[in-house]
């Protein structure tokens, strides 16, 4: 018997096989640091009745199979309703960070064209002041006991709905669009990825596969939207007492004592959670696993968390993207014991293989659309190239972005199948492992050779006193120069021994030693969904007003 592909359709089945075990753990207030703290519990079939009812609810105002809906609601128990509900109806979330800021949102719901819009009583003042889809949407739902000038309440919606009893949830096919998430729009405008059931239920396939999560599980997700395959994969979701648009503030005694109190096995995070949480002691000796993704994780940040970790757990970091994920995987014992020390001399950082089902080639680096897949656009082996990728995970289009989608995806004309373009740069070694370089939008291109962002700064990360750094490149008449932005460690206040210190660090390899302009930053922007991108863009114009318009080579 072959997995339902809709998703509500796994939080039904766990209702009626599992109706007493937890779903949810929610804080009813602030969670205590140190000790335990009074949490809601959500159970698989209170949660899975809750989403009958709305789903019941949201068809009476005309939700119905295919309806966008943007739903712009915050980790609660009441994300997970409204989310499974939607599923039930076939109906398709349309789901934005808030963090990207206002002007973003309204493009992005623009773009989206929602026809109904689901969410807190602040997002919607904020829709009618700014007019956010005003074009389209046609029903309105406030998440809270009161209309607030919308067609309806969550509460009215639950209340219309609770004696209906289970709402079926319909078969829908693999090619279906399930929902449109965004991109977080770290390396330009965000663009909605088109999920498919198929896509979903794939990536449900290889979660399980990679990872060995068996139902039972306790994860605390500090990324919600991972959390929403807790169902599929019978896991209980503790919801972590955090702002979800800024993982790098997460607390991480606060997220220790939810682990402790719930026995969590599971942890999902982004780098920047990672590094915080690094900063505990004691150990959290319930996790089997984290799981990191959004950016590479430092092998620092990784080697201070492994520490408290049990024996026999690790930190896995998958590659992927929101349009592709996961493509490749790789866990702290492989990169703390081999790939760490290559990728601190400049081989780039290791990703691993990819996952059972996807299949990733290196094309040479091209900047214009490619209309479809041939082998002559490989790169030749072991030269840096693109990462393209093609299988069950991966998304075929963007919506109502054409020109991107041309951009991003090369059909196959051969097998019907789509490679997407990952628009990161790198190789593949001997043992088909993937050797991330950087994005191809910030490679530095100069007379004397093209400069990869993860190639050149985990060379320049282990000089002692900095926290991170980042390439760019400034242009002056033409031509391309580097510069390395450093962040610095906290409480480091001796710029000029760090600076010389960068310089005869960059001047031990080859392809670092013309990389001779550095300057301090107080803290660099970074993405909106993990914290950990980093903006180089918004770099590369502040290293263009540090050396000034008169600056020249030789004035260095």
């Amino acid at each position: 018997m072959t997995d339902p592909l809709n998703v509500a359709a796994h939080l039904a089945r766990m209702a009626a096989a599992a109706p007493t075990r937890a779903a949810l753990h929610a804080p009813r207030r602030r969670v205590h640091p140190t000790g335990h703290t009074p949490h809601r519990t959500i159970t698989f079939a209170e949660l899975n009745a809750d989403a009958d009812a709305i789903a019941h609810g949201l068809a009476a105002l005309g939700i119905a199979r295919g309806t966008r809906v943007a739903l712009m609601v915050p980790p609660s128990p009441d994300f997970f309703s409204i989310t499974f509900a939607l599923f039930k109806l076939a109906a398709v979330p349309v789901l934005i960070d808030p963090g990207m800021g206002v002007r973003n949102l309204g493009t992005c719901l623009g773009e989206a064209e929602p026809q109904a819009f689901i969410g807190i009583a602040k997002a919607h003042a904020a829709r009618r002041v700014l007019g956010w889809a005003k074009r389209t949407v046609r029903a309105t739902v406030n998440a809270g006991r009161w209309r607030f000038f919308c067609t309806s309440s969550l509460a009215r919606l639950r209340r219309a709905g609770a004696a209906k009893g289970a709402y079926p949830v319909p078969e829908v096919d693999r090619d279906e669009t399930a929902a449109i998430l965004f991109t977080s729009g770290s390396t330009g405008v965000a663009k909605g990825a088109v999920y498919t059931h198929g896509v979903f239920a794939a990536q449900v396939d290889a979660l399980k596969a990679v990872y060995g999560i068996e139902p039972g599980e306790i994860d605390l997700c500090t990324f919600p939207l991972f959390a929403l395959f807790g169902p599929a994969l019978g896991m209980t979701c503790v919801i972590p007492d955090m702002n979800p648009a800024r993982p790098a503030q997460i607390d991480p005694h606060k997220a220790a004592a939810q682990i402790a109190q719930f026995g969590v096995t599971n942890m999902f995070g982004s780098p920047a959670v990672i590094r915080r949480m690094g900063a505990l002691s004691g150990t959290l000796s319930t996790l089997r696993r984290a799981i990191s993704a959004g950016a590479p994780a430092s092998p620092a940040a990784l080697e201070r968390f492994t520490l408290l970790l049990p024996k026999g757990a690790q930190v896995f970091t998958p590659y992927g993207a929101t349009e592709a994920l996961p493509v490749a995987n790789i866990g702290s014992d492989e990169i703390l014991r081999e790939t760490r020390a290559l990728t601190e001399q400049g081989n780039g950082v290791c990703v691993g293989a990819p996952v059972p089902g996807v299949g990733v080639r290196v094309i040479r680096i091209l900047d214009e659309p490619i209309p479809e897949w041939s082998d002559d656009l490989l790169a030749p082996p072991g030269e840096v190239g693109e990462f393209v990728v093609r299988g069950p995970i991966v998304t075929r289009e963007y919506f109502n972005r054409p020109a991107a989608t041309a951009l991003a995806k090369i059909p196959d004309p051969r097998t019907g199948e789509v490679f997407h373009r990952m628009g990161d740069v790198g190789y593949l070694d001997a043992r088909g492992r993937l050797w991330f370089c950087g994005r191809k939008a910030h490679r530095v291109v100069t007379p004397h050779g093209t400069l990869f962002t993860d190639m050149v700064e985990p060379v320049f990360n282990t000089v002692p006193g900095v926290f991170r750094t980042a390439l760019v490149g400034v242009t002056r008449k033409g031509v391309t120069y580097p510069v390395l932005c450093v962040e610095l460690a906290p409480n480091v206040r001796d710029w000029s021994a760090v600076c010389a210190a960068l310089r005869a660090r960059g001047a031990a390899f080859e392809h670092t030693a013309r990389v001779t302009n550095f300057f301090p930053h107080r803290g660099f922007p970074v993405d909106v969904r993990h914290n950990s991108k980093i903006f180089r863009e918004k770099l590369a114009v502040w290293a263009d007003q540090q050396l000034g318009p008169k600056w020249t080579p030789e004035a260095t």
